[in-house]
């Protein structure tokens, strides 16, 4: 490899990375960090901002509070809206006043708040009753934009109407209606002019690809970098070797990005939000992570060139990088954005297939489906350690050597195989405790594209059949009929083989019927009962389809036993059968000519569902 010249890119990166200082991390000293390096910042999409816009532009509009979690971009939405609609308010941005006055060209005046946790007791209290007024709706001379964290949110209003006085009922309803609108997660309420956007729940591929786009293809990477060999020859630079694993090539989009991406996209279904901030460490620590070394986690340019002429590519493998396996457990367990992977379990969870190819070589087309590809972290790292493993004569550290190599390997296979390999079993989602990840994101692509009922009705099938399976602890084949089952008095017995209320059919268009479909506030999948349209509309329970929980029905479904997997999803689903019987019990409560019916279950010869009736 060619002497580099030194790229002050890679430094700056290094500023986001999972250091213990990361000012480039806080929006407020962006344009410091971009001045003192010399190079252009990280600029990446505001999801939110035409939605801002639209409320602060036009004549009636609300109020704009954003809330969230640290590093979910709330002082970076504000200011790129500074940016594009009032850009002389930027000189000497973010300065030393908390609230920021600016003219609107139809004469109303907005008061612009960056972080309310951030000003002082004093400009809480001046700006107290004129922020409420203009949140009940009182005046229409000005608005507001503030950014807040969720409880400090909340505290601002507890806290006012705890001092009492004639106005405290103001400010306690204020907090209560807030309260309710982020329990709800929901973004308008009656009584307030208010849009209160919690960007702890925009997920988005768009926002996730814009910031791996923002420092991939940040245009000082060229330059500097132009001196060295890249991600050719033998000894290729490892900096520019992992950036260009998350590039497209040839026309082929990155199979470990896509998988990258599903892997937060499960996550945030499973109530695992990972903030922008997070975001941009987790593709700097994937391009510059070291482990040679725990106190210098990451790749400088001098680094990188000792790495690649010693052939150390172990120290800087990018899978193990997305995983954070270059930090100490303290500074990785620090970092949210790598437990997600922690959870999934990521180089622990394989099956025999995966590891007979990795270790023996079969069957060949899954290996050649694997190791065909780049070579300097698979076969180059790799078939060393195999060698002295299988030769028997490197003693416990040719073992210990080869585990190490073999989980990284597994990563590495979780990130490069095909979503639907030749060989039935190797998926990559079974490198994961979510053997049914995969299946998981296609019923919410289905879902949110409102695919037809056909669609759908496979994945139905079997939640319906993991179901009947978990409530009647048999291994019941029936997935055409729902029988919410449940025992009879006190008991810790797991199974319930008794009904009391008829099957709900999986297709029905006349009676009670099985519905999948997207919840409109989760965003998840959830499954429950379907009342005809001319019957009277009850409100029926949800089952809240969570990946953890549609993984047990699922594995349940295929085989595994109820108990076995996961007690606290089956209580759910014990539960959630209960409300639903309640639920249908009570649209019938007037009906009081029929005798009481009681369905006792068993097993057919074919696992269907066989039920005897008992009148009361």
């Amino acid at each position: 490899m060619n002497a580099p010249a030194h790229n002050r890119l890679i430094d700056f990166l290094a500023t986001y990375g999972p250091v213990a200082a990361s000012d480039s991390l806080c929006d407020e000293n962006v344009r410091i960090a971009e001045d003192e390096y010399g190079v252009t910042s990280i600029s990446t999409q505001a999801p939110r901002l035409e939605d801002i816009g639209t409320e602060l532009n036009i004549g009636a509009g609300r109020n704009v509070i954003l809330t969230g979690t640290a590093g979910d971009g709330k002082t970076f939405h504000i200011r790129r809206f500074l940016e594009v609609h009032h850009p002389a308010a930027l000189v000497g941005w973010p300065g030393a006043e908390g609230v920021l006055h600016i003219q609107l060209p139809d004469g109303r005046e907005l008061r612009v708040i960056r972080d309310l946790s951030e000003i002082s007791d004093s400009e809480k209290e001046a700006e107290l009753a004129s922020f409420a007024s203009a949140l009940l709706g009182e005046t229409d001379e000005r608005l507001y934009l503030v950014a807040a964290n969720d409880g400090q949110l909340l505290k601002y209003f507890r806290d006012a109407a705890r001092t009492g006085g004639t106005v405290a009922d103001r400010y306690r309803l204020l907090h209560e209606r807030i309260t309710e609108m982020l329990r709800a997660e929901s973004e308008t309420a009656n009584g307030v002019a208010l849009r209160l956007m919690n960007l702890s729940r925009t997920w988005s591929s768009a926002t996730v690809d814009s910031i791996f786009d923002a420092v991939l293809e940040h245009p000082d990477w060229d330059g500097a970098c132009s001196g060295c060999l890249g991600a050719s020859g033998e000894t290729p630079c490892p900096i520019q070797l992992n950036r260009s694993l998350l590039m497209s090539s040839d026309g082929v989009p990155s199979s470990f990005r896509a998988r990258l991406r599903n892997s937060l996209r499960l996550a945030a279904a499973n109530d695992q939000h990972v903030p922008i901030r997070q975001l941009l460490t987790l593709v700097v620590n994937i391009i510059l992570g070291d482990a040679k070394n725990a106190d210098r986690p990451l790749l400088d340019c001098a680094t990188a060139k000792k790495r690649a002429l010693a052939r150390d590519y172990g120290s800087t493998n990018p899978y193990n990088n997305a995983m954070g396996r270059n930090l100490r457990d303290d500074r990785r367990r620090a970092n949210r954005v790598f437990g997600i992977f922690e959870v999934l379990g990521v180089g622990f969870e394989t099956n025999n297939i995966i590891d007979a190819m990795l270790v023996q070589r079969e069957p060949k087309s899954l290996y050649g489906t694997l190791f065909d590809q780049e070579p300097t972290y698979g076969s180059n790292v790799f078939d060393q350690l195999r060698r002295e493993y299988l030769g028997g004569g490197g003693g416990d550290v040719a073992i210990r050597n080869f585990r190490r190599g073999l989980e990284a390997q597994r990563r590495r296979a979780f990130f490069l195989l095909p979503e639907h390999p030749y060989v039935e079993g190797a998926t990559p989602w079974r490198l994961t405790i979510f053997h049914h990840g995969g299946e998981y994101l296609r019923l919410l692509d289905a879902l949110e594209a409102g695919a037809a009922r056909d669609v759908t009705d496979p994945f139905t099938r079997q939640l319906v059949r993991g179901l009947n399976r978990a409530l009647t602890g048999m291994m019941a084949a029936d997935d055409n009929h729902l029988w919410l089952s449940g025992t009879i008095g006190k008991t810790d017995d797991p199974s319930g083989r008794v009904a009391t209320v008829e099957a709900v059919d999986r297709t029905s268009t006349t009676n009670l019927s099985v519905k999948l479909l997207r919840d409109p506030v989760t965003r998840r999948p959830s499954l429950g009962v379907a009342v005809p349209k001319l019957w009277v509309q009850a409100k029926m329970p949800q089952l809240d389809l969570r990946p953890l929980l549609f993984e047990y029905l699922m594995r349940v479904a295929n085989g595994s036993l109820p108990a076995s997997f996961s007690r606290q999803c089956h209580q759910e689903i014990r539960h959630y059968a209960l409300v639903a019987t309640a639920a249908i019990r009570a649209m019938h409560a007037d009906d009081e000519s029929n005798p009481e019916v009681v369905h006792m279950l068993s097993l057919g010869t074919q696992g269907e569902v066989q039920a005897s009736r008992i009148e009361i």
